[in-house]
Formats: structure tokens, sequence, C-alpha cells
């Protein structure tokens, strides 16, 4: 804990140089003034200690080292300013102050705020506006990807972090498109997803961020490697919710052997209502949603029945989509109502793309795969915050589809 002592005369005779708002200016100079000085002495201790004694022992030649002047260093202090600070020597050359950050001119939290800034969507032009205005120091495009840069080692390694045996009772697979400029070129570039449902929080977690081609299954296979190499508890999953890609649930069987398949009941329902006319589209729609939010898995049987025998002749192919995909779509009533509504669909997994979506259409340009990797994984980041603040059995009132 930092403690700094004003003086209440030296303050009172600061602020009657200034009145009205500079005022506050002046209690601002002084503050800074104080921090500078505390700074120096703790600089000033910490080189006495390193020697091993003050400042007037140890001139009788015993020693070896003495104190060499100082060299001037500026340092940006996130919600203080610049400070111009005295930074001792010794004749070695030996000492290195343990405070003060190495080769850096601000504090870690103005790089923290700096990078998270940037990575959830200013601009360097805006950053540097803002910068030089309440921070005291502009940084310029080139200082900002230096510190972006840094803090992307910290983002890969969060993407690749080991997942300790944690174990997930259920599995998200999906991926998204979207479109960024790179070079002065837009062009689409697609990723693979996958989130998990903690057992320990009942909170969802995104466990993988690949970047590819998220129609190719031999991608999703090494996205599962991936995850069991990173110790990802096999046996814990017992459900995958995923679109109806062929052969994906066959492959996340595979690697998840105790789990069954859920079958997205958006990405169903959409299948089939493209192979309805739009005249009976909407009639067809609300028939289908008798099945999905049926109250049990036998009353959405029935309803299934009854849709075949009203459309089966006016719209076979999409009866068959329905028919050929149905135990997976009703998969998910084998488990506790209270997650009925999570597990119907990949609709947590959407909004997180939707929020990938957004993060990157601000974006002018970016560097390619690297940036992109950044952005994905800050976004992720953001969206585990908030998804922390409600549990899966909340979700009913986030996501809750009414049934006609």
């Amino acid at each position: 804990m930092l403690n700094i002592n004003i003086e209440v005369e030296s303050a009172q005779a600061h602020l009657k140089k200034g009145a009205g708002k500079k005022e506050k200016k002046s209690l601002k100079q002084h503050l800074l003034e104080q921090m500078r000085n505390w700074i120096n002495s703790l600089l000033e201790g910490e080189r006495d200690e390193f020697l091993g004694r003050s400042r007037y022992e140890g001139l009788d030649g015993e020693h070896d080292n003495y104190r060499n002047g100082y060299r001037p260093r500026q340092l940006n202090f996130f919600g203080l300013g610049k400070l111009e600070l005295k930074v001792p020597r010794d004749r070695k050359g030996e000492f290195e102050s343990a405070w003060l950050p190495e080769r850096k001119g601000q504090d870690p939290e103005t790089e923290a705020f700096l990078a998270e800034a940037f990575l959830a969507g200013l601009s360097t032009r805006d950053l540097a506006r803002i910068s030089e205005k309440h921070l005291g120091q502009k940084y310029d495009s080139k200082q900002v990807s230096r510190i972006v840069a840094r803090a992307s080692q910290e983002l890969e390694a969060w993407r690749q972090r080991p997942l300790g045996g944690a174990r997930y009772k259920f599995l998200y697979i999906d991926g998204a498109n979207f479109r960024v400029r790179i070079n002065g070129h837009v062009s689409r570039q697609s990723f693979c997803a996958v989130l998990g449902i903690s057992e320990e929080n009942q909170c969802f977690e995104v466990l993988a961020l690949e970047m590819g081609d998220r129609e190719r299954v031999d991608l999703w296979e090494s996205v599962f490697r991936s995850l069991t190499e990173r110790g990802l508890n096999q046996e814990a999953v017992e459900l995958g919710i995923m679109d109806g890609l062929p052969g994906l649930a066959a492959l996340f069987q595979r690697f998840f052997p105790r789990a069954q398949t859920q079958r997205c009941q958006k990405h169903a329902k959409a299948n089939a209502c493209r192979r309805v006319r739009k005249k009976e589209r909407e009639a067809f729609s609300k028939d289908l949603n008798r099945i999905f939010y049926a109250a049990s898995e036998s009353a959405a049987r029935v309803a299934f029945f009854s849709l075949r025998e009203q459309w089966g002749r006016l719209f076979p192919s999409a009866v068959q989509v329905l028919e050929r995909d149905l135990d997976s779509l009703l998969s998910f009533f084998q488990f506790d109502p209270t997650y009925w509504t999570t597990l119907r669909t990949t609709n947590p997994i959407e909004r997180l793309n939707k929020e990938f979506k957004r993060r990157t259409r601000a974006m002018e340009v970016t560097g390619g795969e690297i940036s992109t990797y950044r952005c994905l994984v800050y976004v992720a980041q953001t969206m585990e915050y908030r998804w922390s603040f409600h549990p899966v059995s909340q979700w009913s009132a986030v996501y809750t589809h009414n049934a006609a």
C-alpha cells in the first residue's frame, strides 16, 4: 500500500496560488511533486540497501563500490501523469531498482489500459488523442503497436492454456465467418470455437479458438485433439451441441465416447424451413416449435408424428430433414430441465460470434492471423467475464424461445 503524507500548510500555499479551476490543477501538481519526492527517496534507500551503508558511511576506502550520482528518467503513472525521477547509480553500474519497470516509460497499469483500449476497438489515432489529454503523454501508433504486441504473448498463452483435467459436462461446437480488411483488401476469415459449461461454477468458458475452415471435419479433429492434449477430461463430457456438419457427430463421439450429440434446433429449423414454400412457412414453423418446446420427449415425438401427417405429402424433403436427425434434436430431454433452454441450440456460441463480428467490423486494417487471434481472444475473455455473472440456471431469462 502506498501512503503519501501531505503537509497542510504546504498544500494551502500551493492552492492559494490559483483560483477557480486552477485549484484542481495546482492540487494535482502538488500531489505529483510529493509522489516524485517519495519515489526518489525510495530509490535512494534502495541503493543504500544495495551498497550496505548509508550516504556518508564507507568513505575510508574499505569498500570497492560507491555512489555515482543519478540519471534522469521519465515515468508515466496511470491516473497521475508524467514524473521526472532521479534514478541512483553506482560506480560499477550494478545497481538496478526492483521498483521501476525495466526499460519502459510507463507503469504496467498504463500499458494494460492502452492495450485493452486498442483491443476494445479504439484506433491508434483515438488513443493518441486520449492519452495526451488524460495521461499526460501522447502515444503514437508504433508505441501502441509495441505495447499491444507485448500483451499478445499473454493472450496467446491464454488461448493455449492447460486445462488441467477440468470437467465440462456440455461442449458447444460451432464457428463463424467474418470479414476483415487486411492490407487494404477485404477478405472472409473463418474460425472454429468450442465453449464448455464448467461443472465447478456452471458458467460458460471458451476452451478453443482456431482459425481455419469450420466446414472441414479434419480441422475439427485437430481442435478436439488439442483439447485432450491440453488436459480436458474426456470422460466428463456428456453432450456436444453442434450443427449438422456431416461426420462431425461421429468424430465428436470418437474423442468423447461417453457423450451424446445434440443437433442445434436453430440450424435444423432453418434447414427445414428453406424447403417449405414461403406461403406456408409460418404455419410450418409453429408446428415445428411444438416439437422443440414440448413438455417432454414423448410429447415432442407425438408432435412430430402430427407434423409429418400434415406436411409430409406437401413438403417431404423438409419432414425428412427433421426425421433423419430427430433423436439428436431431442437429446436435451435426457438432462435436467434446468439446462433445456441452453442445450437446445448453439445460441451461446452464436452470441460469441456476434461479438467477434462486431469487434472486427470496427477494425480498419488488421495485421493478419496474429492480429485476428489477438482480437478474438480479447473478446472471448470479455464474454467469459460477462458470463461469470450468469450461471446456466439463469439462462432461461437470457435465451428463451417462445413456442407458438
